[in-house]
């Protein structure tokens, strides 16, 4: 039988009437979509759903919450917003660590209708100021790093502060606030085409880009990687049978090992927050939290938590492979490791397949706009497509290469990779230019460059965005060099990627110097942290005085200059 009528058959034997995962067609915003009839209505019923678990949700250092704990905190949130005016809509933004704080506000400020800013927890004071300034935060939730960037700047804000883990004279504390209302969940009816998160995301702008989704979206996303794992599973069976209750994960090698993940990454980002917490909901899979990425730490949760699945950034499960203390643990209830967010070289994922994922290695591809679902790849297609993202994820998502004028090209042919489904994003916030560029009937415009084959295998193979990705986070080359901009020594600079063997890419840029001026690399960098998050600093700077190359149009032709750069640092190794 073809690869795709098995397909096609396994996908409408999952999906057909009275299945789980049943489908049906949706219309948002005049564009039909397919829908499970099955997916909670918004995320207040996600979270409610799981209390069907008598199990822990987050572990965090010495802290334990069971499900129901947290449904209990979120509903003492959602109370206490009420109580403060916020409304169905109002913006409420939450700036920490992956403390366990974070969970329960982001559950509380949706589970009541208002729309959750999940603030990137790296941001510098101006960032910070502008995440809020932009979103129209009612109310931001702070720990100690964060209010020490903000405080001086929230009187002339107008924004409420709550600080978790710190405490400051002028705001209440966390315990505080919470303390003395109901652990009852309140009443709302929030619509699936409601708002429910506004997430920042770095692009080929000057500022980070506000990207809104609504419940239907990210609860469909939520079916969308299980359906898909089930159609996976059904075609390893019989296409031709049905499925009635397919696992929404590998079976466990070792039964006795309960679903189990570290949570890898920030909350702030799409995967933590998406693929990593609201996704645990749906499994009754508990989640492991670190105060900061550590790999020694991290194995070392591995053998105590029984953790049996890690998602992360590729570097992350690379390290794991690569650790020198990896023989020191016992990690035998992992069964599967990978990672998404950016490039995985094949020695990468041949080190993670020969160390630690058991042949259960894998990838994908996604992003802020589509809840992080998109493709997936793994096992022995990933073994022999190392360099593939995978294909679209069935049901919801089809993925295309469009060429210049928007036409569809045939598999083989390079142009930019466009993305559909239901799980797509509304629209940037306060942005609708940027919206109508990236959102044309029902499909993203990745801004990513590359092709199909003629499986559906998806390569990326180049970017059509002005970004770095460094680590899974996006940096938007612009913004950088507008900060750099900003030093008065500068008269020109371009900013790029630059390879990274551990991060996949780190930032670079090349500069030229106002002439009878002096400025050393490390000034500058200094000069830049007091304007950007750390993570977007360039790691290298080129300083010089010749004019940067043009292109005809008398534009920095970055290209070359990017070029250029890799011939020197290949002679410098």
């Amino acid at each position: 039988m073809a690869m795709n009528e098995a397909l096609e058959r396994a996908i409408a034997a999952v999906t057909a009437p009275g299945k789980p995962f049943e489908i049906e067609t949706i219309q948002v915003n005049g564009v039909d979509f397919i829908g499970f009839v099955n997916a909670p209505q918004n995320l207040r019923e996600l979270y409610r759903s799981g209390l069907s678990h008598d199990s822990e949700l987050y572990v965090y250092e010495d802290d334990r919450y069971s499900f129901n704990e947290a449904w209990q905190l979120a509903a003492r949130v959602a109370n206490k917003l009420r109580e403060e005016g916020i409304q169905e809509g109002d913006r409420v933004g939450i700036s920490l660590r992956n403390y366990p704080e974070w969970i329960f506000a982001f559950m509380g400020i949706t589970a009541m209708g208002g729309v959750a800013v999940a603030m990137n927890a790296w941001w510098s004071t101006e960032e910070m100021i502008y995440g809020i300034e932009d979103s129209g935060l009612k109310l931001l939730f702070v720990d100690r790093e964060r209010l020490e960037r903000i405080s001086d700047s929230a009187e002339e804000l107008g924004i409420e502060l709550v600080t978790v883990r710190c405490s400051h004279p002028a705001y209440p504390e966390w315990h505080d606030f919470i303390a003395d209302v109901s652990d009852e969940m309140p009443d709302s009816t929030i619509l699936p085409e409601a708002n429910a998160t506004l997430l920042y995301t770095s692009g080929s702008t000057a500022h980070p880009k506000g990207v809104l989704s609504t419940h239907r979206a990210i609860c469909n996303a939520l079916l969308g990687w299980e359906a898909a794992g089930a159609v996976g599973y059904q075609m390893t069976v019989n296409p031709d049978e049905s499925v009635q209750q397919p696992p929404p994960q590998p079976a466990p090698t070792q039964p006795q090992f309960k679903p189990a993940t570290i949570l890898s990454v920030p909350l702030f980002h799409v995967t933590g927050l998406v693929v990593q917490l609201l996704s645990s909901f749906r499994h009754g899979r508990k989640l492991v939290g670190m105060y900061k990425w550590d790999v020694e730490q991290a194995l070392q949760l591995i053998e105590q938590e029984h953790i049996t699945s890690f998602n992360g950034v590729p570097s992350m499960a690379y390290e794991l492979a690569k650790s020198p203390s990896l023989k020191k643990y016992d990690l035998s209830s992992l069964q599967s490791a990978g990672g998404g967010g950016a490039a995985m070289a094949p020695e990468q994922a041949k080190e993670i397949d020969n160390k630690i994922a058991k042949g259960a290695s894998g990838t994908g591809w996604g992003m802020t706009e589509t809840q992080g679902l998109a493709t997936s790849i793994g096992g022995p297609a990933f073994a022999t497509r190392p360099r593939s993202c995978g294909r679209a994820l069935p049901p919801l998502v089809k993925v295309k290469a469009v060429d210049e004028e928007g036409r569809d090209l045939a598999p083989h042919e390079t142009g930019e990779l466009c993305i559909w489904g239901i799980q797509n994003f509304s629209g940037y916030w306060n942005n609708p230019d940027a919206t109508k560029d990236a959102l044309v009937d029902g499909w993203v415009y990745t801004g990513d460059i590359g092709h199909l084959d003629d499986e559906g295998y998806v390569y990326i193979t180049d970017r059509k965005k002005d970004i770095v990705i460094r680590g899974g986070e996006n940096i938007g080359c612009q913004e950088v060099e507008a900060a750099l901009y900003e030093h008065p020594n500068v008269a020109e600079v371009s900013v790029f990627g630059i390879p990274d063997q551990r991060l996949g890419e780190t930032v670079a840029a090349v500069v030229c110097l106002e002439a009878s001026t002096r400025l050393s690399e490390e000034e500058l960098k200094e000069f830049a942290r007091d304007r950007l998050a750390q993570f977007k600093v360039p790691s290298r700077i080129w300083l010089g005085y010749e004019r940067l190359p043009r292109t005809a149009s008398e534009k920095i032709f970055k290209r070359q200059i990017r070029d250029e750069t890799l011939q020197k640092l290949e002679l410098e190794n």
